[in-house]
Parts: structure tokens; C-alpha cells; sequence
């Protein structure tokens, strides 16, 4: 194989687990391999090719470094869906035997259970989601007069 591809296939690895990670760090050593791979195409030498590789990937993060952390820093997470239905009104529009409801909130069906044991619930009463625990969302009847 040629030493150029090699570090092309490198330079592409490295984007792809930048693509899959959460973090902005694997990208400078996709562009260090890229450059690396460029170099290889005037240079034969794997001893400075891999020198090159190093000191533009690590130039690189370290001339950046301050300036993502901040843009991290600043950035709020993303919300899911399910995190802002809590306060949301919707229609039970089953319940099996052993409580389990399946509720429509906005056209979108939840599995869900009641908050409160006590009360009687029942297919075609309005609930509120008064709270969520993993992918499941407890709600509780509304009253009349709510």
C-alpha cells in the first residue's frame, strides 16, 4: 500500500470517530493525517512523514483548545423530546391489567403509568405528565375544574 493512502485511510478514520464522538478532538488528527498524506506524495520518508502528522495534529489542538472549550462551555445541551413533555396535557387511550396506559400527547403515543395509585383512571380521561423516568412518563388525572 502506499504510504499516501495510508494516511488518507488514517485521515478518514479519524473523521469518522470525530462523527461518532461527543467531543471535538479527533478532527485535527484527521487533518494532521491529511497532511501527512499530502507530504507522503513529495516525501518518502514514513520517520517525517509521522513527525508531520504529530506536531500539525498537536499544533493544531493546542492553538484551538481554548477556543472550543469556551464554544462547549457556552452551548446548552440538547433537550430531547421526552424532556419537555412534563407539564404537557393529554388523553389515556388504553390500560392493560396491570396499570400500564398508553396516553396521547399531541398526536404522539407514550407508555405511561399514573403518579398516584388512587385515583381512577380510565380510557378517555384528560391526564397531565407530571413527571418522566427514562422513556416512561407518570401522569396524573385532571380535575374538572383545572
Amino acid at each position: 500500500m502506499p504510504q499516501w493512502a495510508f494516511w488518507i485511510i488514517l485521515s478518514v478514520i479519524f473523521g469518522f470517530v470525530e462523527i461518532i464522538s461527543p467531543t471535538f478532538f479527533f478532527f485535527w488528527f484527521a487533518i494532521g493525517a491529511l497532511v501527512s498524506g499530502v507530504v507522503s506524495l513529495f516525501i518518502e520518508s514514513f520517520t517525517l512523514n509521522l513527525a508531520i502528522f504529530i506536531i500539525v495534529s498537536l499544533l493544531l489542538w493546542i492553538s484551538t483548545r481554548k477556543i472550543v472549550s469556551r464554544w462547549y462551555k457556552n452551548s446548552s445541551p440538547n433537550k430531547l423530546y421526552l424532556d419537555t413533555l412534563e407539564g404537557r396535557e393529554g388523553v389515556i387511550r388504553a390500560i392493560d391489567n396491570e396499570g400500564k396506559m398508553i396516553v396521547n400527547i399531541k398526536g404522539d403515543q407514550w407508555r405511561a403509568y399514573s403518579e398516584d395509585d388512587s385515583q381512577e383512571l380510565n380510557v378517555g380521561d384528560k391526564i397531565k405528565v407530571t413527571k418522566k423516568s427514562g422513556n416512561i412518563i407518570y401522569v396524573k388525572k385532571i380535575d374538572k375544574g383545572e
